[in-house]
C-alpha cells in the first residue's frame, strides 16, 4: 500500500459522503444508523486488533497510560467540538445560528489530524501503513462528515463555505499521517516509542468516541431489533476485515 493510496482512501469517504448530503436529505433516524455502525466497528475494531497489539509493544504499561491520556484528550476536545464527533448537532437556538461554531470545527479538525498520526509504523517494514485503520477511519468519518455538514448549512453557510470546510476536513487525517511518517524519521532510535504512544493515544480515543455513541445514538437507551442488527453488523464486519 502506497501513501498516495492511503490519501486517497482517506480523502475520498469525506468528499463523497459530504457531497452527497447537499443533494439527499438524511433522517436523523438514517444518520443514527450510520452512527451505530459505525462505533460498533470501532469498538470491536479497538478491542480485537488495536488494544492486544498496543499491549504487545515494547512498554505495556506505558501503554495503558496513553490510553487513559487519549480518552480524557478526546474528553477535552468535547468541549470544543460540543460532541459531532459522535452525532451532536447543537444548534438550538438563534444566537447558535448566528455565531459561526468556530470551536467545533477546529475540535473536529484537531481530532481527525490526531487519528491519522498512527497510520504509519515505520518498524513493519512489510507492511508500514495501517490498512484495517485506514478502512476504520473511513467508516467513522462518513456520519461524522454528514453530521458536519448539516451542521455548516443549518449556520446558514454558502456551497463553496461548505465546500471549503469540507476540504479542509477531509485532508486532516492525511496530514496527521503525513506528519507521522515525518515524526518517524525525525526521532529515528525513538521510532518504536513514537509509533506506540501514538497508536495508544488513538485507541483511547476510540473507546471514547465509540462508547459515547453506543451509549447516545438511541432515544431513551433503547435498542430496536433494527440497531441491534446494525451493531452486530458492525462487530462482524470489524472481525472480518481486521
Amino acid at each position: 500500500m502506497s501513501v498516495l493510496w492511503a490519501w486517497t482512501a482517506l480523502v475520498a469517504p469525506v468528499m463523497a459522503s459530504g457531497i452527497l448530503i447537499q443533494r439527499i436529505a438524511f433522517k436523523d433516524s438514517v444518520l443514527r444508523l450510520f452512527l451505530a455502525f459505525s462505533a460498533s466497528y470501532l469498538f470491536a475494531l479497538t478491542l480485537i486488533h488495536m488494544l492486544p497489539e498496543v499491549y504487545a509493544g515494547p512498554v505495556p504499561k506505558l501503554a495503558g497510560l496513553c490510553i487513559v491520556f487519549g480518552f480524557c484528550l478526546q474528553l477535552l476536545l468535547d468541549s470544543f467540538s460540543t460532541g459531532i464527533e459522535h452525532g451532536h448537532i447543537h444548534t438550538h437556538t438563534d444566537h447558535c445560528h448566528r455565531k459561526f461554531p468556530v470551536g467545533i470545527c477546529l475540535g473536529l479538525m484537531i481530532h481527525s489530524f490526531l487519528e491519522g498520526l498512527p497510520i504509519y509504523d515505520m518498524q513493519n517494514s512489510s507492511e508500514p501503513l495501517h490498512a484495517d485503520l485506514i478502512l476504520g477511519l473511513g467508516i467513522h468519518h462518513v456520519p461524522i462528515t454528514i453530521t458536519f455538514m448539516i451542521l455548516l448549512k443549518d449556520h446558514g453557510l454558502s456551497f463553496l463555505k461548505r465546500m471549503l470546510w469540507l476540504t479542509a476536513l477531509s485532508v486532516m487525517a492525511p496530514l496527521g499521517m503525513s506528519c507521522g511518517i515525518y515524526m518517524h524519521h525525525l526521532l529515528q532510535g525513538y521510532s518504536a516509542l513514537f509509533s506506540a504512544t501514538a497508536y495508544a493515544v488513538l485507541v483511547g480515543i476510540f473507546l471514547h468516541i465509540s462508547t459515547a455513541i453506543l451509549f447516545e445514538s438511541s432515544e431513551a437507551h433503547r435498542y430496536t431489533p433494527l440497531k441491534i442488527t446494525v451493531l452486530l453488523l458492525g462487530v462482524i464486519a470489524a472481525f472480518c476485515l481486521s
